[in-house]
């Protein structure tokens, strides 16, 4: 699995071949996409040369060296796959081939209500969880919900009053000055000693996980 930048999954060829399953077709499609990836194809470029290249000619064709070659292309755009993808053929079209959502991930973002119909969007969120040590079989014990605020102090207090109101923490029928607690500081304790953090969402929403 590969990393990338927002701005490189917003532009990421998520689909790379449609409405074919010629393999002359297929090496052309999966060769571009690899080199648009920046995938190391040393090992497989001679032979793509030799059968789809500007200078091949038809009598260059060999079948069992084109499906192989194709499988090795398969398996170099699986390693550039975004964390959470994988490359293959759509489970309901077997002829569009491309990077799919991985069925551990779809899962477990489903479980926890986590819209995934952008793929780029969903990329990212997932390289975000990565980097929280948080994998697809531990989303259901580390999520912890969404939290609102256009700074991360101000979705911190936010996420903190929220947790205190829903286990019964804050006395409604306290007055003054019970009533002025600091929640930024509410959540910094969240921080230190139980692992929450943030994982921003849009300009104004977050998501909230905690280690596990």
């Amino acid at each position: 699995m590969t990393r990338y930048t927002p701005e490189q999954l917003a532009s990421f060829p998520w689909i790379v071949s449609t409405d074919t399953l010629r393999t002359e077709d297929l090496l052309v499609r999966y060769w571009q996409t690899a080199e648009q990836l920046g995938a190391e194809l040393c090992t497989v470029l001679p032979a793509l040369q030799h059968l789809v290249g500007e200078d091949s000619r038809e009598s260059d064709w060999d079948d069992d060296m084109a499906g192989g070659c194709l499988l090795q292309l398969g398996d170099i755009l699986q390693d550039v796959a975004p964390t959470g993808f994988c490359f293959g053929a759509s489970e309901g079209d077997g002829a569009c081939f491309g990077f799919w959502l991985s069925e551990e991930w779809a899962e477990a973002l489903e479980e926890r209500g986590i819209d995934c119909e952008d793929p780029a969007g969903t990329a990212e969120l997932i390289q975000a969880f990565d980097d929280h040590g948080i994998e697809a079989e531990q989303l259901c014990d580390a999520y912890c919900g969404t939290a609102d605020g256009y700074s991360e102090a101000q979705a911190g207090a936010d996420y903190a009053q929220t947790l205190a109101d829903d286990i019964g923490a804050i006395n409604r029928e306290l007055a003054w000055p019970h009533t002025c607690i600091d929640w930024t500081e509410a959540w910094r304790e969240l921080e230190i000693g139980d692992g929450y953090s943030l994982i921003r969402e849009t300009s104004s929403s977050w998501h909230v996980v905690r280690s596990v």
